[in-house]
């Protein structure tokens, strides 16, 4: 594994690789809904949305392996919307994540965590936080192997999330 680690580049993304991010989260889109989960829809991303994360202060990363994208994920220093009250400053939040299907079970997603982790810690924050759609029992166990903590649970309308934490 750590071959792979020191194979895996994980950089910011670029203006013109927008469509590569898309590309990413619209074939996650489609993996899930094909295993009767329907927390993102292919349809609900698109470019314009890729480029407001990218111009809105958050922060976009690309992972590549051996010449081809294999992940990414997006850094905000926000997200009233979800955390509500638990909303601070102190506080990096991790959204979007994405991996290539085609990879599944080379921890390439393990690896994109630990980066994430390594860049909020670098901006001073002290918790590293992230949701997840509360009826997805594997992807919440996933989270929970990755040493993150169980925070609440919140509803919205016609959707529950669960939300993680980790210092």
């Amino acid at each position: 594994m750590e071959q792979l680690e020191t194979k895996l580049s994980i950089r910011r993304a670029q203006f013109d690789e927008a469509s590569i991010v898309l590309s990413l989260w619209q074939m996650s889109a489609r993996w899930l809904n094909s295993k009767g989960i329907y927390q993102w829809r292919p349809e609900y991303f698109n470019l314009d949305k890729v480029i407001k994360f990218m111009n809105n202060g958050s922060d976009v990363y690309l992972a590549e392996l051996n010449n081809e994208f294999v992940g990414t994920y997006i850094l905000t220093w926000s997200d009233p919307f979800i955390w509500k009250e638990l909303d601070n400053l102190e506080s990096g939040y991790i959204h979007k994540f994405a991996v290539n299907r085609d990879y599944q079970g080379f921890r390439i997603g393990s690896f994109l965590l630990k980066s994430a982790e390594e860049q909020i810690k670098l901006k001073r924050k002290t918790l590293i936080r992230l949701d997840c759609m509360a009826d997805n029992i594997r992807l919440n166990q996933y989270y929970k192997d990755n040493g993150f903590n169980f925070i609440r649970r919140i509803n919205g309308e016609g959707w529950s999330a669960n939300l993680y934490e980790k210092k």
